[in-house]
């Protein structure tokens, strides 16, 4: 049996894990009790984490080759990886060709490394000659970093979990912290039973398991979040 110190990828929490292997396959996932973020705990989704990368999923869920549908709603056939890239490129340059650079873009995801966003960007501005280039990472941030920025004066919250036990007052607007973060939310009750006095304020069009554990729970319209924040 291996162990292998990793990361639960699911939320941004990072709760620390280890992953338990058998040669090439993963039998087991729990939390990392040195880690400083969970101290060993997990919440359901990292806690069966190893499920996810069974054989069983894997060979349902996951393409281990290209494959091709020859006309729309037929079932997708097994093709060749140089007959599947040679494809793609044919149909690039076809488009290019056709109708110019600008008749083609790319989306990408939030969750590629910087070296991927460099391939992507060279590929699209210095091979096809398009500036159609976009990702989640922008879209999704920009609107968050640019708050950062003018309120905090950086584009990253500068606060660490440990402030928590540190704290007066907590919060949280329009995030059902306990739900979609339970690990982080299991981090505030204790900081909460280690100190009665601390205030929990949350804002939230709906009542929420979070809500329901605020001291004040400012149930606003939706959408009279500006006028809030403004005030």
């Amino acid at each position: 049996m291996t162990e292998t110190k990793s990361t639960c990828p699911y939320c941004g929490v990072g709760c620390g894990v280890i992953i338990e292997s058998d040669g090439r396959q993963i039998s087991g996932v729990r939390g990392d009790p040195d880690h400083p973020a969970n101290f060993g705990r997990l919440c359901s989704k990292g806690s069966t984490l190893h499920l996810s990368a069974s054989a069983a999923v894997t060979r349902q869920t996951r393409l281990l080759q290209p494959m091709r549908r020859l006309q729309r709603g037929e079932a997708p056939q097994a093709i060749a990886w140089d007959a599947a890239l040679d494809l793609a490129t044919e149909r690039f340059a076809g488009i290019v060709q056709a109708h110019g650079p600008d008749a083609v873009g790319f989306y990408l995801s939030g969750q590629l490394l910087t070296e991927d966003y460099y391939v992507f960007n060279k590929l699209a501005k210095g091979l096809l000659g398009t500036n159609n280039l976009d990702t989640n990472s922008r879209l999704c941030m920009s609107s968050a970093v640019s708050g950062y920025k003018a309120t905090l004066g950086a584009d990253a919250p500068p606060a660490c979990y440990d402030d928590l036990a540190h704290a007066h007052t907590l919060f949280i607007a329009g995030s059902n912290t306990a739900f979609a973060h339970p690990i982080l939310f299991r981090r505030i009750e204790d900081a909460k039973r280690a100190n009665p006095a601390l205030r929990l304020v949350v804002v939230d069009p709906r009542r929420t398991e979070t809500a329901e554990a605020a001291d004040l729970f400012l149930q606003i319209q939706p959408g009279s979040d500006v006028a809030l924040f403004n005030g």
